[in-house]
């Protein structure tokens, strides 16, 4: 992926980098703009290992465009002010994703891109950010959400990392460096399962930024008590994963459907477990097979999105066919081979 620095109008700056595969020009598909939004302690490069690990080979296989950001603090992005009197990090962080940098990056790439909308990708404190900006977003800021997609969150925190977490900020003031080892085995399982490959412990060091404590502090003792806030004001299609074996969310069908539940104006969410993955799904053995649910995802949102604004209605409908707008549809995996589809009557 090709790095950018961007300038914002507050005369703020956010990086990252970017994947702007050719379109052909014969074909008539629309395709969207995802934008990756990472977790706590990587930036951009997260999402552009070496390997099949990285987003970049389905981006230039299937033609779809994709930018990966540095969250203000991380790169050449620079801090986030108290935005609009945000009361924690991570709400100061979201709206200024909503209010300034998304709408810059759209005037920015747009029409390079050839996309009509952007579908957010995001992961762990990635996906907390991504929450409040969808949240926040009423469609009359200057650039189209078609979609939102988290992963490594959840409802419910694993109580031993979180306490760990917890000790780590009663030690620090500013920033947190997190150790390679300990890290490995709560965001990858490793060496204890084998769920991620072991080139991926190479990759953790150069992976490895410090984590702003104000962003750790929120995700630990906060977020749960304020985020339905946000998630219950989302009115985009959502497609949600947690890792089987995620080492900081509890997993189970229960956190899945507390997950649903908190997204009510949602038109469609879509929650799936992922079988045999660990909290950083996207860097593990199953980084494949969940980067191509998250692309026909976000080819479903911009595709429906592209037809739904050419309805035109006429009042002559045929009044027994009608669009099945608020059903949800919800995908949980519970074990291995174990699949439960709900569909909710029409």
């Amino acid at each position: 992926m090709e790095t950018f620095k961007l300038s914002l109008p507050d005369s703020g700056i956010i990086s990252g980098r970017y994947s702007f595969p050719s379109r052909d020009r014969k074909s008539s598909h629309v395709r969207p703009l995802i934008v990756c939004i990472p977790g706590g302690s990587y930036d951009s490069r997260y999402f552009d290992v070496d390997g099949a690990q990285s987003i970049v080979s389905l981006s230039t296989s299937l033609n779809i465009p994709v930018i990966a950001i540095d969250r203000p603090g991380y790169g050449a992005s620079t801090p986030t002010a108290n935005t609009e009197n945000a009361s924690t990090y991570a709400q100061s962080q979201g709206r200024y994703l909503n209010s300034t940098i998304l709408p810059a990056m759209w005037k920015a790439f747009a029409k390079r891109a050839q996309a009509p909308a952007i579908v957010l990708l995001s992961h762990s404190i990635g996906a907390m950010i991504a929450t409040i900006a969808a949240g926040s977003y009423t469609g009359a800021e200057p650039y189209p959400l078609a979609g939102i997609i988290t992963s490594g969150i959840g409802t419910q925190l694993v109580e031993g990392p979180r306490q760990g977490m917890v000790h780590l900020l009663h030690e620090a003031t500013e920033v947190i460096h997190f150790e390679p080892a300990p890290k490995d085995a709560i965001m990858l399982q490793l060496p204890q399962m084998n769920l991620a490959p072991i080139r991926m412990c190479r990759f953790t060091e150069q992976l490895n930024r410090p984590v702003p404590c104000g962003e750790l502090r929120d995700i630990n003792l906060t977020w749960l008590n304020y985020w339905t806030q946000y998630s219950s004001k989302v009115k985009v299609p959502l497609l949600y994963g947690l890792g089987e074996f995620d080492g900081l969310w509890t997993c189970s069908q229960e956190t899945m459907y507390a997950y649903k539940a908190a997204f009510p104006q949602s038109p469609n969410v879509a929650c799936e477990i992922m079988p045999m993955a660990p909290h950083c799904m996207e860097l593990s053995f199953q980084s494949q097979a969940w980067y191509l649910k998250c692309f026909a995802f976000a080819i479903e949102c911009i595709t429906s999105q592209s037809l739904r604004s050419t309805m035109q209605p006429t009042g002559d409908e045929d009044k027994s066919v009608s669009p099945a707008r608020g059903i949800i549809t919800t995908v949980y995996t519970t074990s291995y081979g174990d699949t439960l589809l709900e569909r909710p009557p029409l």
